[in-house]
């Protein structure tokens, strides 16, 4: 028989009873959560970069990567491939993807438009086009970003009011950042743009521009949706507290910016490179705090779509949110 004496099983007793209260005082850390967003540049951006370099993400729970793209369809693309999980950009590429059998589901509504004060999707003619106004483009050549994005819907309920049609121009795409130079070389004659492109676009004097026309939809007495963020629906399944935790921190980060107009241009220059003239220009899209998707504003979204013959396929606006915002 293996004897142990009474002050040795005090002593193993005592070691096992520390460890387990250090066990127990210091739980291990739990891990953050890895969340790629894939972005297309724009206002709404500015409270993301600003929120991710001062490490608030991290602080609360989210390891976030940004990762840049031309456009909303290659955002699109971004998250079908895997290569990202939670997308950023005008709200029609995640309708144009539900539509085509892609499981992507609208989660936060970050941005919007509304007459008269908040018409950020811009209409600019360059000085040399001649162009001062909507009729002026016909025979003309308009550049939008990207075919089936929020511009092509923007311009083609322009010209469906103004009594003009899609063939009465000649289209041309081009990513946002490249549409600065076409229009001061005269490759192009107008462009749909947003900001921070239109802003640095009105501040060039080789340009001229002129602003023809505004809006997202030709009648915004209700706010029109703009800006979205969107996962697929295997994503979320599986994490959606951390874009629970993106939605809080990005509110956060746009009250304060909004607040804080010196602190929102100077956002605009360190990430979007714009001069400080231009920089003063730059409004963050926001017509109501809340980041929650209202039902009957995707649908606005899916009536003008249908009216512009760009609703291909039945798309319900229950089937195309799960709405995770604050």
């Amino acid at each position: 028989m293996i004897r142990i004496s009474s002050r040795r099983l005090a002593a193993a007793l005592s070691a096992l009873f520390c460890a387990g209260a250090l066990s127990l005082a210091a739980p291990a850390a739990a891990e953050n959560t890895k969340l790629r967003l894939a972005y297309l540049r724009a206002d709404m951006m500015l409270p993301v970069l600003v929120a991710l370099d001062a490490g608030e993400y991290k602080r609360a729970g989210v390891d976030l990567e940004a990762i840049e793209a031309q456009g909303g369809p290659a955002v699109v693309a971004a998250l079908v491939s895997g290569a990202a999980d939670l997308g950023y950009s005008g709200s029609i590429p995640p309708i144009n993807a539900r539509q085509n059998g892609i499981p992507i589901k609208i989660v936060l509504a970050l941005g919007h438009e509304k007459a008269p004060d908040m018409l950020l999707t811009g209409f600019v003619a360059s000085k040399a086009s001649g162009i001062t106004n909507l009729a002026g483009l016909k025979g003309h050549t308009m550049a939008i970003n990207a075919n089936g994005g929020l511009c092509e819907l923007a311009l083609r309920d322009h010209l469906a009011a103004a009594g003009m049609a899609w063939s009465d121009l000649r289209i041309v795409v081009l990513p946002f950042p490249q549409m600065e130079a076409a229009l001061q070389q005269g490759v192009i004659d107008s462009a749909c743009v947003i900001n921070p492109f239109q802003a640095s676009i009105m501040n060039n004097p080789d340009i001229g521009a002129v602003r023809i026309a505004a809006g997202m939809l030709a009648d915004l007495t209700k706010p029109g949706l703009s800006d979205v963020v969107y996962s697929s629906e295997t994503y979320l399944a599986k994490h959606a507290n951390a874009v629970r935790a993106f939605a809080k921190v990005t509110a956060a980060s746009r009250l304060r910016l909004l607040a804080d107009h010196a602190a929102l241009a100077a956002a605009a220059q360190k990430y979007d490179g714009l001069t400080p003239a231009a920089s003063e220009a730059v409004v963050l899209p926001v017509v109501r705090e809340s980041s929650s998707v209202d039902l009957t504003e995707v649908q606005r979204l899916l009536d003008a779509m249908k009216r512009a013959g760009m609703l291909s396929s039945p798309v319900t606006a229950e089937d195309l949110t799960s709405d995770l915002g604050n």
